[in-house]
């Protein structure tokens, strides 16, 4: 019972503690000063500036030898500070030409000469950038990392003190929980500030060359060339067949009604010919 009492306390003051933080944030935020938490920038690492902007992009460019354009923009994105994530190459074939694919991380001061000096390289197919402001999340980040350590510290105080083993094990319990939702938070704040640090440029180079055409070597070859065309054909035939169905269906109704009433016509106007003879 005094176990629960305190965990109650405990939680009652960590709530406080986030609504006078997160109101003290708020102010700074609005008044234009800089402002960071307190206890959870440590956990969290370095105090990041007041705006907090995700920079990513896209470039696709073609060149005659990708794989030479992908070594030049690695070394162009590590001069500036910055890594690669990810690469990819795919050599030219009979069917498919030769393309490398990167994920650039460069630090966001120098994203905008990067890319640049990335555009220089090949012939610029297209470019994409977007800028995420992600201030209102690091500061709610902050102030729940600030109330979670808050009530981590208290909850560890008030284990050295316990003498009863039931309270002593639901103390801890509740320490556990806590602490897996502090280091959750920690690595979010960590993801986010490298986020932000680094910015993402996602780098596509694909060949000019186009794959060549493969001719028929002998019969077989020759042969089954022809059997793909035939299917080929066949395939495109019934799509057409497919597509003019429907419009034969309603010509057809439509003749048929039309055929009936002029013979339906027809009929009456031998009829009335007849009677009028006699």
């Amino acid at each position: 019972m005094l176990g629960r009492l305190v965990i109650e306390l405990v939680e009652q003051l960590a709530r406080l503690w986030c609504r006078r933080f997160c109101a003290g944030t708020r102010g700074v935020a609005n008044g234009g000063n800089s402002g960071a938490a307190g206890a959870g920038s440590t956990a969290a690492g370095a105090l990041l500036p007041d705006t907090q902007v995700v920079t990513t992009g896209s470039i696709a460019l073609t060149a005659d030898d990708p794989a030479a354009v992908a070594d030049q923009a690695v070394a162009l994105v590590e001069t500036a500070g910055g890594h690669v994530d990810n690469r990819t190459q795919q050599s030219a074939s009979d069917r498919t030409s030769a393309r490398a694919d990167l994920v650039l991380r460069v630090p966001s001061a120098n994203v905008s000469q990067a890319i640049d000096s990335l555009k220089k390289l090949a012939t610029v197919e297209s470019v994409s950038i977007s800028a995420t402001d992600v201030t209102t999340q690091v500061q709610d980040v902050d102030a729940r990392i600030t109330a979670l350590q808050t009530s981590v510290n208290r909850l560890l105080d008030l284990m050295s003190k316990a003498t009863d083993t039931a309270d002593l094990i639901t103390l801890e319990t509740t320490l556990s929980s806590r602490q897996a939702d502090l280091d959750s938070l920690v690595a979010q704040k960590a993801s986010i500030t490298d986020q932000v640090q680094y910015s993402s440029l996602t780098l596509g180079i694909s060949g000019t060359r186009a794959p060549a055409t493969v001719a028929p070597s002998d019969f077989w070859s020759g042969l089954g060339i022809g059997w793909a065309s035939v299917v080929a054909a066949l395939s495109g035939a019934l799509v057409v067949l497919g597509v003019a169905l429907p419009w034969i269906v309603i010509l057809g109704v439509i003749a048929l009604i039309v055929i009936v009433i002029v013979r339906f016509a027809s009929r009456k106007s031998r009829r009335e010919n007849a009677s009028t003879e006699a």
